[in-house]
Formats: C-alpha cells, sequence, structure tokens
C-alpha cells in the first residue's frame, strides 16, 4: 500500500450493515462528509451545510472520534480538498464519476467495491433516479409478468453496499481543460443540477460540481423524434424513461376501468391503441397492451347471433417494407403469423407526420421509398411511441461545451473507440446505447451490448485510474461486440418467439428462458445476496460475463439438438435447449450440422 500521512488519513470502517458506513477520524482534523464515500442525500450541498446540518434518516454519515484502524475492512480516503496542506505526503486520490445507472454500470459499481478497489480510489454515482429500468423486462412489466420493483435495480442500496458516493441529480455539463491544459493543475468536472428535497418549492435547485480524473457515460438513449414531430409529446406514451411508461398506462388502465364501470353500454369504451415502431420493442409493447387489456375489454356479441366485436383494437405502425427485415425468411415468417395470432395489426411503409388528440396522420410511401401518397389519418384512443433511439441532450450540450466528439448525424452519439474511450478524450469512456463505436460498424441498440461491455468497461476505467498521469501508453481491453444475439420477444401469455442463427424458435420454453436470462442479471444487484456473499479481496475484479457458461454437458447429438429446437410443445426444458444454442455458438461445426438437421426436420413439416 502507498504510504500515507497519518494525519490525511480517514478511515471509513464498513459495518456489519449494507447501509451504514462509520467515518473515523482524528480529534484534530477538519474534514468535509462530501469528500468520503457515502450516500449524498440531495439537501446534502456544501461542506458548511453538510457539518452543521441536523441527523435525519437519509443521510448515511455517523461521526466518531476513534483511534485510527488499519484492519483488513478498512477503507483509507484522502481528503478530498487537494490544497489542503495536510496532503502533500499523501497518495493522491483518484476519482472515477459515473454519470448513468445503465446496464454496463450497474456491473462497475458492483465490481469495483470499497472491497476490491484500491484505498485511494473514490468512485461517484450520478443519475436522475433512485432506481435504473431493465430494458429486458419491461415489456413484461407492461403485461403485468412483473411488478415495477421487479424490473428495476436500486441504484441507492446498490452504492450504499458498494461504498459508492451516490448523487441523484442532473448532469448539465461538464468543465475540462483545453488540450495544452491536459497536463496542468486545472481540474476536470461534471456539472450536477440538484434539487433541494427540504424546499417547498420544487423548483429549488443548487449546482453541484463533481471533480473527477476518469468520467465513463452510460445514459442510454431517447426516444427518436418524440419532440420534434408536432403532437407527439403532447399526445402519445413516450417508452422512455421507461418508469413514466409503465406509470402512464397504469393511469390510462385506471381511467379504462372507471369507464367500463360508469358506462350503461360496453360500445362506449372501444379502444384503439397505435403502437408507433416496428423494431422489437414497438413489436413486444403491441403484444404487451394485447395481454394486459384484452382480459379487461372481453369481446360481446351482445347476447345475439351478432358477430363477435372485439373492444380492443391494436396497430403497429412501422416504416419499413416488413417487420425485422435483417431476419431470415423463416424467423420473418413466424413473426408475422404471431402478430395474426394475437391480431395486431401492421401497416408498413407508414411516416408519422403529426400527431392529434384522435388521430396519427401518417404519410404512406412505396417500396421503392421514391413515391410518396396521400396523407392517412388513423384514429386512436391511446398511442405509444416507439421509434428507434437518439442521443440524449446531454451529449450535445458536451460537444458544445468541452468539445467531446459526437456522430455527425442528427442522433448524438457519444463517438468511442474499440477501447469504449472518447476519440477526443482519452480520460472519458463511454457504453450502452449512449455511444458509437468509430472503427468498426457500430452494434445496434440494445440493451445486450450494453450488457456485455460492462466486464471491458470495468477493466479499462481500472487500468486508466491505476496508471501514472501523462503515461499514454496503458494497455486497455478491447471490447469486440457479437456479430448477433440471441433475440427473444415476450407474447404476454406466457410464451416468447425467439431468434437464434436464423432459426425461429416459440413456446413456453422460450419464455422461461428469457425469464430465467432476465431474472439471473437482475438477482447480480439484489442487496439482499449480495450481503451474503463472501468478502472479495481488493483487486478482485468480476470482469465475467455473467451469464457465462460453466461445466455444461457434452453436447447432444446434431439432429436431437435440431429437433429440439423446432418443438414448441410445453414440455421442452429450457436448460437444455440453451445449452443446444451455447455449443452452437462455441462451435462453428456443430452449429453448421445442427442447422443442416434444423433445414430437414423443418422441410418435413
Amino acid at each position: 500500500m502507498a504510504r500515507i500521512a497519518k494525519a490525511a488519513i480517514i478511515t471509513a470502517a464498513i459495518t456489519s450493515s449494507a447501509t451504514s458506513t462509520q467515518l473515523v477520524h482524528r480529534s484534530s482534523f477538519h474534514f468535509s462528509p462530501l469528500s468520503f464515500t457515502r450516500i449524498l442525500h440531495p439537501s446534502s450541498l456544501t461542506r458548511k451545510d453538510a457539518i452543521n446540518r441536523p441527523k435525519h434518516s437519509h443521510t448515511r454519515i455517523i461521526d466518531a472520534r476513534a483511534q485510527l484502524s488499519y484492519r483488513k475492512n478498512t477503507i483509507m480516503l484522502a481528503s478530498s480538498s487537494m490544497n489542503d496542506p495536510l496532503n502533500h505526503d499523501v497518495a493522491k486520490l483518484k476519482r472515477l464519476v459515473l454519470i448513468g445507472g445503465g446496464h454496463a454500470h450497474v456491473q462497475v459499481i458492483k465490481a469495483l467495491n470499497s472491497r476490491t478497489r484500491p484505498e485511494n480510489i473514490h468512485v461517484t454515482l450520478i443519475d436522475l433516479q433512485s432506481s435504473a429500468s431493465y430494458s429486458g423486462m419491461v415489456p413484461g412489466c407492461v403485461a403485468k409478468l412483473y411488478t415495477l420493483d421487479q424490473v428495476q435495480i436500486d441504484l441507492h442500496s446498490l452504492a450504499s453496499w458498494a461504498g459508492t458516493e451516490f448523487i441523484q441529480g442532473k448532469v448539465v455539463g461538464m468543465t475540462l481543460p483545453a488540450p495544452h491544459e491536459e497536463t496542468s493543475n486545472k481540474q476536470k468536472l461534471v456539472h450536477v443540477e440538484i434539487k433541494d428535497a427540504n424546499s417547498d418549492n420544487c423548483d429549488v435547485v443548487t449546482t453541484k460540481d463533481v471533480p473527477f480524473d476518469v468520467v465513463s457515460i452510460d445514459i442510454g438513449s431517447t426516444t427518436r423524434d418524440f419532440t420534434t414531430v408536432p403532437g407527439a409529446s403532447q399526445y402519445c406514451i413516450s417508452t422512455r424513461p421507461i418508469s413514466d411508461l409503465v406509470r402512464r398506462i397504469e393511469i390510462e388502465e385506471d381511467r379504462l376501468i372507471e369507464r367500463l364501470r360508469s358506462t350503461d353500454g360496453l360500445s362506449n369504451c372501444e379502444t384503439k391503441v397505435v403502437v408507433v415502431g416496428g423494431g422489437a420493442a414497438g413489436i413486444e409493447l403491441s403484444l404487451a397492451m394485447r395481454a394486459r387489456w384484452g382480459n379487461i375489454l372481453k369481446s360481446t356479441n351482445n347476447g345475439d347471433e351478432s358477430p363477435i366485436k372485439s373492444l380492443l383494437s391494436i396497430t403497429l405502425l412501422d416504416s419499413n417494407d416488413e417487420l425485422m427485415p435483417g431476419e431470415s425468411l423463416a424467423c420473418r415468417t413466424a413473426l408475422n403469423n404471431l402478430m395474426e395470432k394475437y391480431r395486431i395489426g401492421v401497416r408498413h411503409n407508414l411516416i408519422v407526420s403529426e400527431v392529434t388528440s384522435a388521430h396519427v396522420r401518417v404519410t404512406s410511401r412505396s417500396e421503392n421509398n421514391n413515391e410518396l401518397r396521400q396523407n392517412e389519418e388513423i384514429p386512436y384512443t391511446h398511442c405509444i411511441w416507439a421509434t428507434g433511439a437518439q442521443g440524449h441532450d446531454l451529449s450535445w450540450k458536451l460537444h458544445e461545451q468541452c468539445g467531446i466528439s459526437i456522430s455527425k448525424d442528427r442522433r448524438g452519439w457519444i463517438l468511442v473507440n474499440q477501447y469504449l474511450q472518447s476519440i477526443s478524450h482519452p480520460y472519458i469512456f463511454a457504453a450502452g446505447d449512449c455511444c458509437e463505436m468509430v472503427h468498426r460498424k457500430s452494434p445496434p441498440k440494445a440493451g445486450v451490448y450494453a450488457v456485455r461491455a460492462g466486464p471491458i468497461l470495468i477493466t479499462n476505467l481500472m487500468r486508466s485510474l491505476t496508471c501514472d498521469d501523462g503515461d499514454d501508453n496503458t494497455e486497455l481491453a478491447q471490447y469486440t461486440p457479437q456479430d448477433d444475439f440471441l433475440k427473444l420477444l415476450m407474447c404476454g401469455d406466457g410464451t416468447a418467439l425467439g431468434f437464434r442463427f436464423g432459426i425461429p424458435l416459440y413456446g413456453k420454453w422460450v419464455w422461461n428462458l428469457k425469464n430465467h436470462i432476465d431474472l439471473m442479471f437482475m438477482d447480480l444487484f439484489n442487496v439482499n445476496n449480495l450481503k451474503k456473499e463472501e468478502r472479495q479481496k481488493k483487486g478482485d475484479y468480476d470482469t465475467t460475463q455473467y451469464d457465462a457458461a460453466t461445466n455444461r454437458p457434452p453436447p447432444l447429438n446434431p439432429e436431437e439438438a435440431a429437433k429440439l429446437l423446432v418443438r414448441t410443445d410445453d414440455d421442452v426444458d429450457f436448460q437444455v435447449s440453451w445449452n443446444v444454442l451455447r455449443n452452437m455458438i462455441a462451435e462453428d461445426d456443430y452449429k453448421d450440422r445442427v442447422l443442416h438437421f434444423v433445414a430437414q426436420v423443418t422441410q418435413n413439416v
């Protein structure tokens, strides 16, 4: 361990509680609690305020005077005030700031906890929300297969367990040194707007400057064109932020149920849901709304022999010629059959030009994209905006303020190299939907890529933090996104449709597989599970992929494997099928043989 002057050591003893940290200091040492690893309450804004502030249930600080302890389970942090004269012999404190609690960053928080990271590294997480939603489970939440709590990672509790400072606020910019000042003493700062929780006026905010040595950005994306298409933001329910999506649907459902109770005739409750966006999110949300409201708005024939009339219609608006055009013909056919089975109307080659209070105005186009036809008005009672991804406003702000490189198109992606490192600022990293790789074709905006980037990001952040200042030769790990991935679409009724290797996979077993994978990821960040983990050692960072296969059984015979993958009955064991898919990923020869028999089996059906 680096030599640390005793007068400048603060020992933060980790207690047995995951939510309690004691700050122990010499009586002669004056320090700011805001400088150390803990949960920062939004109202604790300044050194003076924090010291004078009366204790309350939200503050995770217990002042104490005791002898310095050098036990194995202590954290020693230098004072954050680098101008303090007591600091001249202190091992330099390194500050890592994580902007956003995305899928990659939650892995960083877990791995770089206070038991594993070096004692002179301080980690701060900044997010506007206290919880982060796991995108893969959101359609299931809309379909009422999960509660909202089940699809959210509690950032507050995770940060507390990890000994990470958590600031709940909105990042509004950064101050960075100019290129010729990179080696100077000018601080790098993240500017955060924090609402005062104790103020009667909820609009009262204070800007806090958070210093850093290395910063990482994992803020996801926003919904494309939601703010630019006239009427969309006023009348539609956006898929982002995810927590708002679920709550808005719950509100609309309460109104719908009230209308059902109060109306004399069910004909007054005819509901027309329009989903804008023909990607995976739009498809799953269409299916989710059918599952959620299908039972509420049951079909009726009014007790006579007239045709049954459904009270719920769902229409999916797609701008392409067909759904998921990049998939195989077999997969596209299976998807089209699925949409027909669940009575989801699909309209192709439509561009939304405006949304009014009762209609979605679209312009249709021919398949060659040259001929624009007349506008059409599609009526709706509820419209969900599920278009593709677009960069956050923060990306544009950082580009304008600091010159951070972003994509030249209107999307505003932060440009990174193969190490997830900004091409303009080597001490800035980015992962997930908010960034785009420049050295190769960037992967699609899908949560799986943010999850896979997590272990690489952990490695590179630690190597950047522990290298010597000014060392440009630090060896970083390269992130190579997989070419394809297992796509799993929830149907809302306990079944799912999946695509891999051009094979459509369908049935209860596919849903069980999706549910297992998603819950396995979420369990990694459940503090109740983390409390049970054995203490880790310094430098023992977990950089394995969360679903890495260990001790897999021997591969099935290729012909048996092929027959298993095309089965749709309820007796299929998803674990066995998953092992087949893993073996196909690991061994090209095995994959080719299984695909050969899949072609034979499906041809004979």
